[in-house]
């Protein structure tokens, strides 16, 4: 089992909430990038495994909202395949000013440039797709089911929306070794239901 990131960063003190965020981002970015040139190919297959066999994926009218991975980011796609073969619409993120929008996608469809080096459908030809099932990527997360992004607020925002418009569950994608024993928070900062990783999924007390 992939051994827990030791964090070097004490957030229990006076120094900003930004610059402790921007310095425990900096080390996880470098030690997820390394474990994913090595092991993210078959962590993201296991996790995609674990995280199909969730009751919320068989519920009525589930649509589930994903992402194109970027530096070494879990790779969702096996997942998005499997969920695909039960009938399950995916979706993937375009950036619309200061929010994400999703639009339907299969594997195989077209993709064009989508913002920060991602990728998504084009959305002119793919229709919008109103996620009930979000998968997050993510930098860090502890096991309270906070997560620490890159730093520029999009899934906060996506989430906060979403979950004032109707029901959403949101599941973290995370390799085991990007969990710190505490990710230092902010009030606009958005708990997760799940997070899940290649060896477990965990649920949180606030998971619907």
């Amino acid at each position: 089992m992939a051994p827990r990131f030791s964090q070097r960063v004490e957030p229990l003190n006076d120094r900003p909430i930004a610059a402790l965020k921007s310095e425990l981002r900096a080390a996880l970015l470098a030690a997820r990038k390394t474990f994913a040139s090595s092991d993210g190919a078959a962590a993201s297959t296991a996790l995609a495994a674990r995280v199909i066999e969730l009751p919320v994926f068989a519920q009525r009218d589930a649509a589930v909202g994903g992402y194109w991975p970027i530096r070494g980011e879990v790779d969702p796609r096996p997942l998005l395949a499997a969920l695909d073969a039960r009938g399950v619409p995916t979706g993937l993120p375009v950036i619309v000013e200061d929010d994400l929008a999703f639009h339907l996608w299969r594997d195989g469809d077209p993709l064009l440039s989508a913002g920060l080096g991602t990728f998504g459908p084009d959305p002119a030809a793919a229709p919008i797709v109103r996620p009930s099932i979000l998968l997050v990527p993510l930098v860090a997360f502890d096991r309270r089911g906070h997560r620490l992004g890159y730093g520029r607020g999009f899934y906060d925002r996506v989430i906060a929306r979403l979950r004032a418009g109707g029901p959403l569950t949101t599941i973290g994608l995370a390799y085991a070794m990007q969990e710190v024993p505490v990710v230092p928070t902010e009030p606009h900062d958005q708990p997760l239901d799940y997070i899940a990783t290649e060896h477990e999924v965990l649920g949180m007390k606030s998971s619907a």
